[in-house]
């Protein structure tokens, strides 16, 4: 076997072995979240417990977990006590956010 010949066989072996590689790599990336949000999110902002009825605006947040910060980073009014709440479509109920990121049911 001459030089040339090993050199092309080596270049064909290199070219498969990355590509292999390459294809191993993208097989093993983490699939999307089962539920995401392509979109803001409009919440709605209470002081306290929502069933209270203590409305105080609404805003738009780009994930549901971070409601309540924006609601008390918007709202002076909420003094740092609002939670905010919107519609979930995927268990039809209103949900709300605490202000550590707590989703729970009112």
């Amino acid at each position: 076997m001459d030089m040339n010949s090993f050199a092309k066989n080596s270049g064909a072996t290199f070219k498969a072995a990355v590509l292999t590689v390459t294809f191993l790599v993208a097989a093993a990336v983490p699939e999307k979240p089962a539920h995401t949000y392509s979109e803001v999110i409009t919440v709605t902002c209470y002081k306290g417990n929502p069933k209270e009825g203590n409305y105080i605006g609404d805003l738009t947040v780009p994930s549901p977990e971070t409601a309540a910060q924006g609601c008390n980073s918007l709202y002076a009014d909420c003094q740092g006590e609002c939670e905010g709440c919107f519609s979930d479509s995927d268990i039809i109920e209103d949900v709300c956010y605490d202000k550590t990121g707590r989703k729970y049911l009112p």
